[in-house]
């Protein structure tokens, strides 16, 4: 429970879902539901006036090879009805999602940070609180950031062909210390423009770092890196 109000504390949702083992049900997830049902500000703060819906969805095996596709399908369902509500509520733009992970049953952590990358959701991780720690909400920048770039891809046809010269640059580096936007143009026999705005784009999705003003060097970012191996460019 304490995991759930940290995560009404911190975004303050106009729509809750939450996703257990079937098995676990009958126990605090009933208990939570019965509070979200009625959000008093005793129990959720100021955000409780904001909450205005929740469900739950259970996974009937979270220890099988299908965990991962059951909550994929369930978040695809949700998905859809927060959209549908934001909708008939009047909103201009569709709901921001945040999937929310903790100390979980089965294969479920693992499974939710998997659909949420699949469906362009932020994560975040929610931990029980003790005295030691300085906050109990920590967003995984990794996989929002992967995210985000998933998203600017699927925005534009377009976009996914500056992936082209950040997988060049990776190879290069393998044998190159230092490399320019010359030395890549000369590699993928291209215009010294279409690199550079290449660079330009793949720099402001933090997927490349440039160095300098004049001849400046450029380089891999890790999130660059993991794009590309998990093969977001093909």
């Amino acid at each position: 429970m304490t995991n759930l109000v940290d995560s009404v504390e911190e975004f303050g949702p106009h729509y809750v879902y939450l996703i257990c083992a079937k098995y676990h049900a009958e126990g605090k997830p009933n208990y939570a539901m019965m509070e979200l049902e009625k959000p008093n500000k005793r129990t959720f703060g100021n955000q409780a006036k904001d909450i205005e819906y929740a469900s739950i969805h259970t996974i009937e095996d979270v220890w099988s090879q299908n965990t991962m596709m059951s909550v994929f399908e369930a978040f695809s369902d949700i998905k859809a009805d927060a959209i549908k509500r934001a909708k008939a509520s009047g909103a201009d733009d569709d709901p921001i999602f945040y999937a929310g992970l903790s100390d979980a049953a089965g294969l479920l952590s693992p499974s939710v940070a998997f659909a949420a990358v699949l469906h362009n959701m932020k994560t975040y991780f929610t931990r029980g609180r003790r005295t030691y720690y300085d906050e109990f909400v920590l967003e995984i920048e990794n996989l929002n950031n992967i995210t985000a770039v998933k998203s600017w891809i699927q925005a534009n046809k377009h976009h996914k062909e500056n992936l082209k010269y950040l997988e060049t640059l990776i190879d290069m580096e393998k044998t190159h210390p230092d490399i320019t936007s010359k030395l890549l143009c000369n590699r993928m026999e291209t215009q010294q423009r279409a690199v550079d705005k290449a660079i330009e784009k793949l720099n402001l999705q933090g997927l490349v770092d440039v160095d300098g003003q004049r001849n400046r060097k450029i380089s891999a970012t890790t999130l660059g890196k993991l794009c590309i191996r998990m093969n977001l460019h093909n």
